[in-house]
Order: structure tokens, then C-alpha cells, then sequence
């Protein structure tokens, strides 16, 4: 399954602007609705791969997939939180990225612009959604109690945890759980527990983020990374060809799109990785979290690959593309026959032989 990401800020942040820039191209938006929401997937650029399709030159070319949802934040009653009646939406994503407003004088309810402000106000945001459900499961705990119920006194006792993390605004994943604990905790798909990254959305005068001291540093707090780029500049730069689109770049100074870093940065995040496999079928990239080991990979192919695991064949994509041979590399001693155990490198290109 492709990599979500979901987008979330302020109102008049910028952030359906940033997902136009993640989603458009040049034959146009590849976006869908996701009720009131907006889906786009992404193909996640990588040289080795296009040079193995190259190589191969296969029926089929499937790159890895990135999806990006566009949060439409709900009318907030007076006294409530935004995020808290979209919890079963937002629980599905791997991670969030936050929109911040980063350019102007103003933000989107007319007042003097602050974007660490706004970066710590759609967190607590968050922390509000989940302290919401930790006090409706504690509730529900005492309740069964007081029936004489039996309970799970783990349970509690990390949701107390949580509890205090939260009414102090901070991040569950910022507190120290031992695997007890994460494993509790799991089922609730918490939000605070997901990663994030922050997106300042910046102006053309300032296309670097250099101007971003305090947002960073608040970003920091949150232990998240931050990112800054114009979304209107590159939501236009999008639309352009390769070539138009490299001319671009290199007019405003800049190295890679912004989808580009992002997707870089969410795989980082996200402690990610690819490896590939190859044939004149096809060439495709799998997405795995580093520290996979190889037969648990191979169940990312096909269920009975796994089951029936006996080898995977391993070499690295740069070999590969260096001897241009599957046979020159089993005779340079490059091809590896590694076990069920093996932890699967980034880049690693893989046959896996099993018992059907």
C-alpha cells in the first residue's frame, strides 16, 4: 500500500495550495475525493529504479506510491477542537504533514502573523483530539469498575501516562513508552503518536525558510522536521515539462522540487526504504522499514513467497547497473545468497526463491 501522508493547518495556510504542488503535473491535478477530503497519489522518483527499467526495458515499470490527502477541516463548534470529529480519518495515515503560513503580514483570521503561533496551535489541536479519547476510555474504565467489571490495569495505567503527557500539551510521541506500553496503546490510534513534519509555507522572498528561526525551534519541541517552500511557486513550477521545470529551478536557485524533498524526508521520517525486483516483466520498487529482514520482505511480493521462503538472491542496484548482468554479477561474487534473517539494505535488488 502506498505511503500517506495527510495534511493538516490552518485556515488560509496555504495547505491546499502545498497539496496542488505535491499533486500537480504536466498533464494536469491526478487528484480524486475522499469524501470531503482530496486524494493524490504520487510516484516516488528514483534514479536507480528508472535505470533498471532502462536496463530491462519491462512490460510493466511500478515505482513506489505516495498519497496525499487534503484535510477539509469541519465548522468547529464554540468550544470544540477541529481535528476531534475527523479522528477515525485521520487515524489512518502514517504521517502528517503540517501546514504552516509563512508569508504576508497577516494570517487567516487578520491578525499579525506568528507561524511558530500557528504551528503550536494546530498541535495542540491534535493533543486535544487525543486527550478527548483518553478521557472518554478512562471514563469508561472507572465506570466498568464501579460495576465490578474486570479491567486491564496496564491499560490505565498508560493511559494515565498519556493523560498527563497531554493536559501538559505534549505530544504522545514525545513520551518515553517501553514496548508494554506502545503495544497497549497501539489500538487507539492516537494522533499525537504519528509522525510529523512541518511544511512552512513560504513567500518568493524567502524560498530557503532563512527568515524561520522560532518556527523551527517550535518545530523542534515538537521533534518534528521542517521544510520551507513557496507552494504557489511550485504548484506552478509543477505543471512544466522536465526541461521547463529544470530552467526553473535553477532561476530561483533551487536543487529539486519541493515534492521531492518531502517525499525524502517523509521516508527519513518514517525510517524507510526500497528494494526492487527485476525482470523483463516488470520492474518494480517495494517500500519496507529499514531493519526488515528478507523474508518478511518477500511477504510485501506475494503471501506465499513468504510462506514458502527458501533464499533470496541480493545485490546491490549499483552492481547491477555497473555489470548489466545478472549472470556477471553471480561470477563476480556480487550476487549474495542470503537467509530468512538477512536485513534487507536500501537499494538491494532481490529474486526470492520459494517453495510454492
Amino acid at each position: 500500500m502506498a505511503l500517506s501522508l495527510y495534511l493538516i493547518g490552518a485556515p488560509r495556510s496555504g495547505k491546499t495550495t502545498v497539496f496542488e504542488a505535491l499533486t500537480n503535473t504536466p498533464e494536469g491535478r491526478h487528484f480524486s475525493a475522499k469524501g470531503a477530503h482530496h486524494l493524490g497519489m504520487v510516484k516516488v522518483p528514483d534514479a536507480r529504479l528508472a535505470a533498471l527499467r532502462d536496463m530491462y526495458q519491462p512490460e510493466k515499470y511500478t515505482p513506489a506510491e505516495v498519497s496525499f490527502v487534503d484535510v477539509a477541516l469541519p465548522p468547529v463548534p464554540e468550544g470544540g477542537h477541529a481535528l476531534s470529529s475527523l479522528a477515525a480519518l485521520l487515524g489512518e495515515a502514517d504521517a502528517f504533514v503540517l501546514v504552516v503560513q509563512a508569508f504576508g503580514d497577516m494570517d487567516g483570521r487578520g491578525k499579525p502573523l506568528d507561524p511558530a503561533a500557528q504551528l503550536e496551535s494546530t498541535a495542540l489541536e491534535i493533543v486535544f483530539a487525543d486527550l478527548e479519547k483518553v478521557e472518554t476510555r478512562l471514563g469508561r474504565i472507572e465506570h466498568e469498575k464501579k460495576r465490578g467489571l474486570k479491567t486491564n490495569p496496564a491499560e490505565e495505567a498508560a493511559l494515565q501516562k498519556g493523560k498527563a503527557a497531554l493536559e501538559a500539551g505534549t505530544p504522545l510521541r514525545r513520551v518515553g513508552w517501553n514496548a508494554e506500553e506502545e503495544k497497549t496503546l497501539r489500538t487507539f490510534q492516537f494522533l499525537s503518536m504519528k509522525p510529523a513534519l512541518v511544511i512552512a509555507n513560504t513567500g518568493e522572498g524567502d524560498l530557503k525558510g532563512e527568515t524561520l528561526g522560532a518556527l523551527r525551534q517550535a518545530a523542534d519541541r515538537l521533534g518534528c522536521e521542517t521544510l520551507a517552500f513557496c507552494a504557489a511557486l511550485e504548484a506552478e513550477m509543477a505543471q512544466l515539462e522536465a526541461s521547463a521545470q529544470a530552467a526553473f529551478l535553477k532561476d530561483y536557485g533551487l536543487e529539486e522540487p519541493a515534492r521531492i524533498r518531502l517525499i525524502q524526508a517523509a521516508y527519513r521520517l518514517l525510517n524507510l526504504i526500497s528494494f526492487f525486483t527485476v525482470g523483463e516483466d516488470e520492474v518494480r520498487a517495494w517500500t519496507i522499514r529499514r531493519g526488515t529482514h528478507a523474508q518478511a520482505a518477500a511477504g510485501k511480493v506475494h503471501s506465499d513467497i513468504e510462506r514458502g521462503f527458501i533464499r533470496a538472491e541480493t545485490v546491490a542496484s549499483a552492481e547491477l547497473l555497473k555489470t548489466k548482468s545478472w549472470a556477471a554479477c553471480r561470477d563476480n561474487a556480487t550476487l549474495r545468497l542470503e537467509g530468512k534473517t538477512y536485513e534487507v539494505q536500501d537499494g538491494d535488488v532481490i529474486h526470492f526463491r520459494f517453495n510454492a
